[in-house]
């Protein structure tokens, strides 16, 4: 990890974009490691996004939206793009053009409540970390129900947002101020019943008609 972000800082102090395609060793699959969160990038159309490299299949790889569930597992829209196929530079600012919204649908984990009581009787670090900080506010993560998705974007846990304060998340890639996004979503979370996932500029836009409308 510490290479990875003297080489990526080193790359930018002299001037150049640093952009990462992954070769197979580094595919995402169910679950992200740390490693590969700090590969990963961000837009306003699509969230965080990952490249990956299949020279098996000449293709490249754009997984876009990447959400993470409260178990570890992650979701992702994928998108492929035959080798020659366009210029690549071109291919590589997809993320950033004008496109329309994309989304992800979302199911309710019936199982989450069972995954977090497994977790906290085999007494997962992570897990009794957190229980201690619902101890000390005089809660229990045993009481909560998890009738919702609890589906959020990469570095955000929902069950760790107390009284709105989210915990700081950096990602080595990227140098935007994520914690709009952070932000919006909550409130999003909070105000809707939640049933899909929306990149960055679906909440902004949400939220700027909600504020019209209340003018």
């Amino acid at each position: 990890m510490k290479r990875l972000k003297e080489r990526t800082e080193n790359y930018q102090v002299h001037g150049f974009t640093v952009l990462w395609l992954m070769g197979e060793n580094l595919w995402l699959k169910d679950q992200i490691t740390n490693l590969q969160k700090n590969l990963v990038y961000f837009s306003e159309n699509r969230g965080f996004y990952y490249w990956e490299l299949d020279f098996k299949t000449q293709k490249l790889r754009l997984k876009t939206l990447i959400h993470e569930d409260l178990s570890g597992k992650i979701i992702y829209l994928q998108e492929e793009i035959p080798f020659g196929q366009g210029r690549l530079i071109e291919q590589l600012r997809l993320p950033f053009l004008s496109q329309k919204l994309l989304t992800i649908p979302l199911i309710v984990d019936l199982k989450l409540a069972e995954f977090i009581r497994r977790q906290l009787y085999y007494c997962s670090p992570k897990w009794l970390k957190l229980q201690e900080k619902y101890y000390q506010r005089g809660e229990n993560l045993l009481n909560l129900t998890f009738e919702r998705s609890f589906i959020a974007p990469l570095g955000l846990n929902l069950l760790e947002v107390f009284d709105d304060e989210i915990p700081l998340h950096k990602f080595t890639q990227i140098k935007q101020n994520i914690n709009l996004y952070y932000e919006n979503f909550l409130i999003n979370f909070q105000q809707n019943s939640f049933k899909a996932v929306y990149p960055p500029r679906f909440y902004v836009i949400m939220k700027k008609q909600k504020k019209d409308m209340n003018e």
